[in-house]
């Protein structure tokens, strides 16, 4: 009898966790989310760095991480307040194109508690890519 139980009990466990998991992933209003923050990462070849913004219309964010991954050494600020525009050097377009270099938001924020939003960077001529929201 114990033997039955076991795989049963472990297959409704697991059953449970992934439900947990979808709900958690599904209760991120993206459009709400899409409508509150603005971000975009926009590199300018001539001058030779990248401008990266962020603002909040809800004007509720404390804090914000902006950080540039895939660098040789990793990019990584901390912002107090709902606006900021920072530029970061960057000589020429990555060798494998700027997928490599995804820009990340973590966001300390009153309304919707911690947020990671993920971007990536784009040459003027370029309309923005996609924006990912995640709850953290």
């Amino acid at each position: 009898m114990a033997r039955k139980t076991i795989p049963i009990i472990s297959i409704l466990l697991i059953s449970a966790l992934a439900i947990v998991f979808l709900i958690e992933y599904n209760s991120v209003d993206r459009d709400l989310l899409g409508k509150t923050f603005t971000v975009d990462a926009v590199y300018h070849q001539d001058e030779g760095y990248v401008e990266i913004s962020f603002f909040d219309n809800s004007n509720k964010t404390q804090s914000v991480v902006l950080e540039i991954l895939g660098m040789p050494e990793t990019f990584q600020k901390k912002f107090l307040g709902s606006e900021f525009t920072e530029r970061v050097a960057f000589s020429s377009t990555p060798k494998y194109g700027w997928k490599t270099n995804p820009v990340t938001f973590v966001v300390e924020n009153e309304e919707f508690g911690k947020i990671g939003i993920k971007t990536e960077i784009h040459p003027q001529d370029e309309s923005p890519t996609l924006i990912i929201f995640s709850k953290l």
